[in-house]
């Protein structure tokens, strides 16, 4: 029998939906580039509902019990003497979330003397120091694939969003307002602007896919040149390294976690005779308290 440690963001706080905006989830062949979508025998629960919240579980409980394992889950994670640090010690298994992570630090692997493995419910493993999972032989995996696609909307919807104002103008027609000048006076189209991203792996290069419909020239930097017809296709420019990107972009992405060799290379400082705004590094989770 193996014990597994879920780590969940809590529930809403109206209470876990007993109904959702949708009855189902759109259909998908396959991911971008011909890989193919997780293909279980079967499911025990309905496609869209919440699984991600400690009462969803990710839908694991009946599977893992009926096979005679332990799941603990929880979203006490941060504060001293929380449950995750309680239950961890003779764990085998530990999952968490991109955006709820459970931080695996050296000293938590120190304690953890049955870890065998550590999964991310998502994508990334920035959250979990890999030099001591690999000093204390604990594999470390992600589902490859499985929100990157949501990500990259994200980040369009936050480049368009901070480009037109869009927050701070809603916050004033939430406040009451209807100042058109002080909503407008920050606000572009974004329309014949140069957008760049740090890193065009599967999340840099969706991004660069759905901004091409909005007229935008393209830049990008990577360790890994994308191939020629994928350039010429996307209209895509190739520099360098991000500093000698970055002076040419009206904003810039970073689409890479935080691992050696993918430090934070955007500063905030004018460029081109605009304020250069930095959209949000999608890969990092909040940093907390504890080690």
């Amino acid at each position: 029998m193996a014990k597994v440690l879920c780590v969940l963001y809590d529930d809403p706080v109206d209470g876990y939906p007993k109904t959702y905006a949708r009855d189902d989830l759109p259909h998908l062949d396959g991911y971008p580039g011909g890989q193919t979508l997780p293909s279980p025998k079967a499911i025990d629960f309905t496609p869209g509902a919440l699984l991600g919240s400690v009462s969803g579980e990710l839908g694991l409980r009946k599977f893992l019990e009926s096979q005679g394992h332990q799941l603990v889950v929880t979203s006490d994670k941060d504060r001293d003497f929380s449950v995750f640090d309680r239950e961890l010690p003779d764990a085998d298994i530990v999952i968490s979330q991109p955006f709820w992570p459970a931080y695996l630090t050296a000293e938590r692997f120190e304690r953890a003397k049955n870890l065998k493995l550590v999964v991310t419910a998502g994508i990334g493993s920035d959250h979990t120091d890999l030099d001591a999972a690999i000093v204390h032989g604990v594999t470390v995996a992600e589902a490859t694939y499985c929100n990157s696609i949501s990500v990259a909307e994200h980040v369009v919807m936050m480049i368009l969003s901070q480009v037109r104002n869009y927050l701070p103008s809603y916050r004033t027609v939430l406040d009451g307002g209807w100042n058109i000048a002080d909503c407008v006076a920050r606000s572009y189209d974004v329309e014949g602007m140069h957008v760049g991203t740090v890193a065009a792996g599967r999340i840099g290069l969706a991004v660069l896919r759905r901004l091409k419909p909005f007229d935008v020239h393209l830049h990008y930097t990577d360790r890994h040149r994308l191939p020629a017809e994928v350039e010429r296709e996307l209209g895509l420019t190739f520099h360098e390294t991000a500093a000698a990107m970055v002076p040419h972009c009206d904003v810039v992405t970073v689409n890479a976690p935080p691992a050696p060799g993918n430090g934070a290379p955007v500063r905030r400082r004018p460029h081109r005779h605009h304020e250069a705004r930095r959209v949000p590094d999608q890969h990092r989770p909040r940093p907390h308290r504890r080690p």
